[in-house]
């Protein structure tokens, strides 16, 4: 990779530059397959659920793949080896000749007026090391966040030439004799800087690197024999550097990682005092613009993916759920990153399209008849939505269209006398639509009603005419359906009625004889007789039928009572709070299928009514009466 990293440039012109463009544009349209979006509402709502990544997927791989990584806390040390050269800074590009190549003359001051040194191209290359230590990424360890790495820390350097040039020391013998001595103008730098490095790392393997140093210099520069150097003549100066290079980072996802990269160095150096006292040479001052390549090694800690690029990368392949949870832990564990308002961002996109991802599975589920999960995925749906009335209004509207569905398939269960199947689904549907709690009642009395014909077909006529009392006061509609099975029971206890020896027995016979007179126009002379001498019989209850009537005016008395209590209800009262007012409830039904201890809702049949309190979390919320 490296190889053609370097070789593409040399070999690539300005004609190949948009071939190259087309290919790479046609190459990302084929990653992923166009494919039409899901609309909703018409078309206002649209979301390309068939497609397997979600929209911007590849903008972000390439451009924003690691926005939420964490900074580089401290890279311990980072060392450079280059070669360079004190480039020429005068001339134009335009203009090139050997001379451009030399350095420049002027940059070397003189006492007087004397030869100046004469530097080949062979005359300026020298080579240097750099050692950065203690880089420590300072705005994360001060204000907590980071936009980019950026590492302050301490640089030394030392750079020589490999082939100085030879001062004129015979001309310049002439002026000062001290000046004669035969030596080599080679400057031997040591800079001591304090450097910042401006880290941009748009993906895993490698980052660009901007690096600026400032600080002191000092030089030895006169050298007899190219090897040692005059200790008794130096220079003191500043110095400023910038370099920009690349880092490849060799096992990225470890905590302690390595780097090796390329660097282009520019740097100017000002040795502006000259320590001579001896008084060996006429120079005054020299400045070194010095322009290299540079091998670069290190080591760093930090930079590691989070758990908000985890995030990212289920938010890109639609798992919006985990994506939620996953960012939701990144805002907790990095409180202060930089990029925390994208995460905000992506927050509120989760939340928005979770309902909306929830309810396409619910709607899978429909159609393949798994209902009860439908209904299931419809309320988690529900729960998740936030601020969003049209992704509320859908979902409720699925919920009761599932309601809807029930409550058909319960009136047929009705139908085929099958009270205690329609009663239990109407209650299921009761626990998430208010369809289920206003037909409860309703479905609860056909249930009494047959418990009231297996009583009759028992010949327990007694408790099946209670039940049927039972079940027409909490629904007129079953008139009839009463009068009906009253009549039938007349007939049966027609035939009983000689074996009536208690109470309740002679006077439902009475009633039942007489009703059924009434509705056929006659019972026969046998039981005519039969109903004289029941009535005969009933005399010697009279002071029963006192006790029943006072019993009677008692239970009604009680049930004002309970009436009464109930206005006492308050939101936020307890299980045996509630228990204590009204006593035991008629009906109980639990939620979650009766699995949900948690939630309950308790029905208290009254007269024509019924009272219907909703607990959540053991606590009263809700008091309804139907």
């Amino acid at each position: 990779m490296g190889i053609m990293e370097f070789y593409l440039p040399m070999v690539l012109n300005k004609k190949t530059y948009p071939i190259l463009f087309f290919i790479f544009l046609v190459s990302l349209h084929g990653q992923v397959k166009e494919k039409k979006p899901r609309t909703f509402l018409f078309g206002l709502i649209k979301f390309d659920t068939e497609s397997e990544y979600e929209d911007g997927y590849w903008i972000n791989k390439w451009f924003y793949a690691r926005e939420f990584a964490a900074p580089i806390s401290i890279i311990p040390i980072e060392i450079r080896y280059g070669i360079g050269a004190n480039g020429k800074s005068t001339g134009s590009a335009s203009n090139l000749s050997s001379d451009s190549f030399k350095d420049d003359p002027k940059k070397i001051r003189y006492e007087s007026d004397v030869s100046s040194i004469s530097q080949g191209v062979n005359n300026i290359w020298g080579s240097s090391i750099e050692v950065d230590v203690g880089l420590i990424n300072l705005p994360h360890y001060i204000v907590g966040t980071s936009w980019m790495n950026v590492m302050n820390g301490l640089s030394y350097r030392s750079s020589t030439l490999f082939a100085p040039a030879a001062v004129p020391y015979n001309e310049w013998a002439a002026t000062n004799s001290n000046w004669g001595d035969t030596t080599y103008f080679s400057p031997k730098l040591s800079e001591y800087l304090a450097t910042t490095h401006f880290q941009y790392q748009p993906f895993d393997n490698w980052y660009l690197n901007f690096r600026y140093s400032y600080g002191l210099a000092s030089a030895l520069f006169y050298s007899p024999d190219k090897e040692t150097w005059n200790n008794d003549l130096s220079g003191s100066g500043t110095s400023a550097a910038g370099a920009l290079g690349i880092r490849f980072i060799l096992d990225p996802g470890k905590s302690n990682r390595f780097t090796v990269g390329m660097d282009f160095r520019y740097s100017y150096t000002k040795i502006h005092t000259i320590n001579d006292p001896n008084d060996i040479t006429p120079i005054t001052r020299f400045d070194l613009s010095n322009y290299g390549i540079y091998l670069t090694l290190s080591a760093f800690y930090g930079g590691n993916k989070t758990s908000g690029d985890k995030a990212k990368r289920s938010y890109y392949r639609k798992d919006y759920i985990e994506s939620l949870k996953t960012f939701n832990k990144f805002m907790s564990e990095y409180p202060s990153h930089s990029n925390r308002h994208r995460a905000e961002e992506y927050i509120a996109d989760c939340e928005y399209k979770i309902p909306y991802q929830l309810m396409e599975k619910g709607l899978v589920l429909e159609r393949s008849g798994k209902t009860q999960k439908a209904l299931n995925m419809y309320k988690y749906a529900r729960s998740r939505v936030k601020n969003d009335s049209i992704a509320y209004n859908m979902i409720q509207g699925r919920i009761e269209q599932i309601a809807l569905l029930w409550m058909i398939e319960a009136e047929k269960f009705l139908n085929e006398s099958k009270y205690i199947r329609a009663y239990n689904l109407v209650k299921n549907v009761a626990e998430f639509s208010d369809q289920g709690k206003k037909e409860i009642r309703r479905f609860k009395s056909w249930v009494i009603l047959g418990e009231g014909k297996e009583y009759q077909e028992l010949g327990f006529i007694g408790t099946a005419m209670e039940k049927y009392a039972e079940a027409l006061e909490m629904n007129q509609d079953l008139v009839y359906e009463v009068k009906a099975l009253q009549y039938k029971a007349g007939i049966q206890m027609a035939k009983l009625a000689t074996k009536a020896d208690e109470f309740e027995e002679v006077q439902l016979a009475i009633y039942s004889l007489e009703f059924a007179r009434e509705l056929s126009g006659g019972i026969g002379q046998k039981n005519e007789q039969l109903l004289l001498d029941l009535k005969e019989r009933l005399k010697s209850y009279d002071n029963y039928k006192s006790r029943a009537l006072i019993d009677r005016r008692m239970n009604l008395g009680r049930l004002e009572l309970d009436i009464a209590r109930s206005k006492k209800l308050n939101i936020g009262q307890t299980l045996p709070e509630v228990e204590a007012l009204l006593g035991e409830p008629h009906e109980k039904i639990l939620g979650n299928n009766g699995t949900d201890q948690e939630k309950q809702l308790w029905i208290y049949f009254m007269d024509q009514r019924s009272l219907q309190l909703s607990f959540q979390n053991f606590l009263l919320f809700k008091i309804e009466e139907l």
